[in-house]
C-alpha cells in the first residue's frame, strides 16, 4: 500500500497546465506541469486524513484552487478529525501558486472556483455560496472579504457564466430544488421556470446568454426505500440567462432510462458543444451512451452504439468533440475513445493489461489520462501511445514483480446469469485456501489492476497480498454493479428487495471448491460497506461454506438502515419482513463460522450501531468475534496508517483461520 494513487487529474481551461492529486503513505497533495518541470504543489507533510478534492486550475494558469478537508453529516454536521486533532481542523478551501509559496486561505468550505477573468472566486460553506473578490500582485493572491448569497434553500453546485458576470446554481430545498441564475453586477437572482420537480447539473452556453439544465420528478410525501414504481421522465431544459424563462428541448422515453443515472464518477452530466448541440447520458437502449439534442429542441441523436456503458466524459477544448472512457470492446477494462456529433466514434487508448481513465484534454490537440496495470500504479500520462509525467514516487522495494496478472473470468450464477471475476492465482503450487473478496456499492467494477478509486485501489492491493501469502482470490462483480447494462445494475431482487446478489457470492465460491487447486474446505469471504453486508450474509447462511470471514462496516439489519435514512417508519409489514429477511440478522442461528469485525466509530456511510448490534449478538451466541475499531475514523479510514493496520489485521485474521 506504499504506491503513490493518482486522481483528480484536471487542465486549465486553455490546456497548458495540469494539476493532479497524489496520495502517498497518508500524505495528500498536489502536483503540477507548471513551467515544463514536474513538482509538487501543496506543502503538507502529514498523515491526517485530510484529502484534497475539488480542483480547479485558475484560467491565468499560475494557480491552483482546491478545498483541503472532509465534512459529511454524523447527526452533528462536524468536519471529520481522524486524527483527533486539536482544534478539529474545518475544512477550507485554498488557492496555491504553481511555482512556489504557500497556499492563500480562500474561507471555510468547499467546491472553490474563479471567475474567468480571475478577478472573484466563490465557494460553498454550510450550504451557503460566498463570493468575493481576487486581486493579484504579482505571483500572490489577496482575497477579499466573503459575502453570502441571501438563497432560501442549500446551495449545491454551481457555475461560473463564460464572461464571469453570472453564477448558475441549484438550489436544494428538501423534496426539491430550483436553478437559480445570479447576475452579481445587478445583485439579484433569477429562478430558471421553477417547478415541483428537482433541477440540476446545469451548464452554460458558450455565449452565456442560456444555461442548460436537468429536471426529474422531486421526492413524493413518505416515500419509501422498498418501492420501486414507475416516475414522470426526466428532462433537459434550457432557461434564459436574464429572464430566468426555460423551455424543455428534450424528453426521456418511459420505461428503461425514464430514470436519470448518474455515475459517482463524472460530476459533469451536460456538455454544451459548439454548432448548438447539447451532449448528454442517457441509457434508454439499457446501457449508457453519450447522445446529443439540439439546444432549440428536437430528436436527440446516439452518438455511442453497443453493448457497453460510458463513464467518465471530457469536452475537448474547441468544443468539437468529448472524450470518455468506457468499456466498450473490452467489457471488463477501461480506455479512452473520442467521438464528435458526427456519431464516428474512435479508439484513443488502448492495451491490455493496462487500464486507461481520466481523459483530459490539453493544449495542441493532446490528451491526458491516468494509465495503470496489474502491476504498475496510477500514473498521468500525456499523449498515445503516452508519456509518463508522474514524478517517481514508487518506492525502489515497492514489491511489483511479486504482483500477480488477474485472470478474468465467467461463471453462471445459481439462475443462470453469467457473472465476471478476477482470479488471483498464487505463484507456488496448490491446492491453496481461498478468500472470497466482494466490492461495496454495489454500484462498483473491479478491475484486473489498480483501479480509479482510492479505496478500491488500496482494497486490489489486499488482494495481491493475501495472493502473496498463499490464497486463491476470487473478487466477483456480482449484479447490481456498474458497467454491465441498466438490467445487470437493477436486477429483480436485490438489495432490501432479497438479496438476489449474493447467489453469485455463493456461485463464486462452488465454483472455487471445484477447482483442483483450491482446498474446498478452506474459504474464507471479506469485503467493506456493501462488501461487508455480503460477508455478513455468506457467514449468517453459508457457514457451511465460508469458514471465516471479515465484516467491515458492513449493513446488517435493512430495515434500521432504512428508517434511519428516511428518518420514520417506512414499508408495509410484508416489505419490512421481505427487507429483514434479506438481512444478516434474520440468519444468526446458522453462523458458526468466525469473524473480525472492524469499524470506524465516525462512519458517515454505515451507522457504527450496525457493528454494535451484530457484534453483541453474535458473543451471545458464543460465536467467535475479533474485532478492531477506530475512534473518530470515517467509513473507508481517512488515516493511510489505520488503513494499513485494518488491512494487515484482516489478511493476519484469514491466515490463522483458514491456513
Amino acid at each position: 500500500m506504499s504506491a503513490p494513487f493518482v486522481d483528480h487529474l484536471t487542465a486549465s481551461p486553455d490546456g497548458s497546465v495540469l494539476v493532479w492529486k497524489v496520495y502517498q503513505r497518508g500524505l495528500y497533495n498536489l502536483y503540477t506541469n507548471a513551467g515544463g518541470s514536474v513538482h509538487r504543489v501543496t506543502p503538507y507533510t502529514a498523515d491526517e486524513g485530510l484529502d484534497i478534492d475539488n480542483v480547479h486550475v485558475l484560467p491565468s494558469n499560475d494557480a491552483v484552487i482546491y478545498a483541503r478537508g472532509g465534512v459529511g453529516d454524523n447527526g452533528g454536521g462536524d468536519n471529520i478529525n481522524p486524527a483527533s486533532i486539536i482544534p478539529p481542523p474545518a475544512r477550507t478551501v485554498y488557492i496555491a501558486p504553481l511555482n512556489g509559496g504557500a497556499p492563500v486561505t480562500v474561507g471555510e468550505g468547499l467546491d472553490g472556483a474563479v471567475s474567468p477573468h480571475d478577478d472573484k472566486v466563490a465557494w460553498l460553506y454550510n450550504g451557503v455560496l460566498m463570493t468575493a473578490s481576487l486581486h493579484k500582485n504579482g505571483a500572490t493572491y489577496t482575497v477579499g472579504k466573503g459575502e453570502a448569497l441571501a438563497i432560501r434553500g442549500q446551495v449545491e453546485e454551481f457555475a461560473w457564466s463564460p464572461d464571469g458576470s453570472r453564477i448558475a446554481l441549484t438550489d436544494l430545498r428538501n423534496d426539491h430544488s430550483f436553478v437559480v441564475i445570479y447576475d452579481l453586477a445587478a445583485n439579484r437572482y433569477v429562478y430558471a421556470t421553477p417547478d415541483f420537480s428537482a433541477d440540476q447539473s446545469e451548464v452554460w452556453s458558450p455565449d452565456g446568454q442560456s444555461v442548460a439544465f436537468i429536471r426529474t420528478p422531486g421526492n413524493r410525501t413518505n416515500e419509501s426505500f422498498y418501492l420501486d414504481p414507475p416516475r414522470q421522465p426526466w428532462s433537459i431544459l434550457v432557461a434564459d440567462a436574464a429572464t430566468g424563462n426555460a423551455r424543455t428541448i428534450w424528453t426521456a422515453n418511459r420505461g428503461v432510462g425514464a430514470q436519470n443515472y448518474q455515475s459517482e464518477t463524472s460530476s459533469q452530466q451536460l456538455w454544451w458543444m459548439n454548432g448548438g448541440k447539447i451532449a448528454f447520458l442517457w441509457e434508454g437502449d439499457g446501457w449508457q451512451h453519450l447522445y446529443a439534442v439540439p439546444s432549440s429542441g428536437g430528436a436527440a441523436r446516439r452518438l455511442t452504439n453497443g453493448g457497453f456503458d460510458v463513464e467518465t466524459v471530457a469536452e475537448s477544448l474547441d468544443g468539437s468533440s468529448l472524450y470518455y472512457a468506457t468499456n466498450e470492446g473490452a467489457i471488463d477494462w477501461r480506455h479512452i475513445w473520442q467521438v464528435s456529433l458526427d456519431a464516428n466514434p474512435h479508439q484513443v487508448t488502448a492495451g491490455a493489461p493496462f487500464n486507461q481513465w481520466g481523459p483530459a484534454p490539453i493544449a495542441q490537440g493532446q490528451l491526458a489520462y491516468v494509465s495503470a496495470s496489474y502491476n504498475v500504479p496510477p500514473t498521468v500520462m500525456v499523449g498515445v501511445p503516452g508519456k509518463a509525467l508522474t514524478a517517481d514516487l514508487t518506492p525502489a522495494d515497492f514489491p511489483a514483480d511479486d504482483l500477480v496478472q488477474p485472470r478474468l473470468i465467467t461463471f453462471k450464477s445459481r439462475d443462470g446469469l453469467t457473472i465476471h471475476a478476477q482470479l488471483f492465482l498464487p505463484k507456488t503450487p496448490g491446492p491453496h485456501p481461498a478468500v472470497v473478496f466482494d466490492h461495496g456499492g454495489p454500484v462498483r467494477q473491479m478491475l484486473a489492476g489498480f483501479h480509479y478509486m482510492d479505496a478500491y485501489t488500496y482494497l486490489y492491493e489486499v488482494n495481491q497480498y493475501l495472493t502473496n501469502r498463499g490464497f486463491v482470490v476470487l473478487s466477483i462483480n456480482y449484479r447490481s454493479g456498474i458497467m454491465y447494462g441498466h438490467a445487470f445494475r437493477n436486477a429483480k431482487n436485490c438489495c432490501w428487495w432479497g438479496s438476489s446478489e449474493y447467489q453469485d457470492v455463493v456461485a463464486g465460491a462452488r465454483m472455487l471448491q471445484k477447482r483442483a487447486d483450491v482446498k474446498p474446505n478452506r474459504i474464507g469471504i471479506y469485503g467493506l460497506s456493501y462488501g461487508g453486508l455480503l460477508t455478513a450474509l455468506a457467514l449468517a447462511r453459508n457457514s457451511d461454506i465460508f469458514k471465516a470471514g471479515a465484516d467491515i462496516a458492513g449493513v446488517h439489519n435493512w430495515v434500521y438502515d432504512i428508517d434511519l435514512s428516511a428518518g420514520h417508519q417506512v414499508g408495509t409489514p410484508e416489505q419490512r419482513q421481505v427487507a429483514y429477511d434479506a438481512s444478516p440478522i434474520a440468519s444468526l442461528n446458522t453462523w458458526t463460522s468466525p469473524v473480525l469485525v472492524s469499524q470506524g466509530d465516525d462512519d458517515r456511510n454505515v451507522p457504527f450501531a450496525e457493528g454494535v448490534d451484530i457484534v453483541t449478538r453474535l458473543r451471545d451466541r458464543g460465536v467467535h468475534v475479533e474485532t478492531l475499531v477506530f475512534p473518530n475514523e470515517t467509513h473507508d479510514n481517512q488515516i493511510w496508517s489505520d488503513s494499513v493496520r485494518r488491512y494487515q489485521a484482516v489478511a493476519d485474521f484469514l491466515v490463522r483461520m483458514l491456513m
